[in-house]
């Protein structure tokens, strides 16, 4: 799903997308002319791998997102960490649940089994 950066308003719009085993749900309301926040739950299972074994398993996801989508390259102050640009005009939600999701694939994950072993 995308939305259009001109689209949202300074009041805020209440949004649901699913993908995959994912669901993003919350809200979008303009900041200012070049940013948008979103305030969002992101929840679901996804499979992860293993650092171990490399054995495949689902983990639960419940992450609360708190981010600033730019309308193109951000150039604000250094504590706004969070900030997602986007290129094309709109806000690409399937994108940002994939890198999402690419983020905590690539976090530190160990199976039971492996939880369980003695070194």
């Amino acid at each position: 799903m995308k939305i259009e950066f001109k689209k949202v308003g300074f009041n805020q719009k209440e949004i649901t997308i699913n993908d995959k085993n994912l669901q993003l749900k919350g809200n979008i309301v303009r900041d200012d002319k070049k940013l948008v926040d979103l305030d969002a739950r992101l929840q679901g299972t996804m499979e992860v791998e293993c650092r171990r074994c490399a054995k495949a398993f689902t983990i639960p996801v419940d992450e609360q997102l708190h981010l600033k989508l730019s309308d193109g390259i951000y150039r604000g102050a250094l504590e706004e960490a969070d900030v997602v640009e986007f290129y094309d005009g709109s806000i690409n939600f399937e994108e940002l649940m994939e890198s999402e999701r690419e983020s905590m694939r690539l976090d530190y994950h160990l199976c039971d089994e492996c939880k369980n072993k003695k070194e």
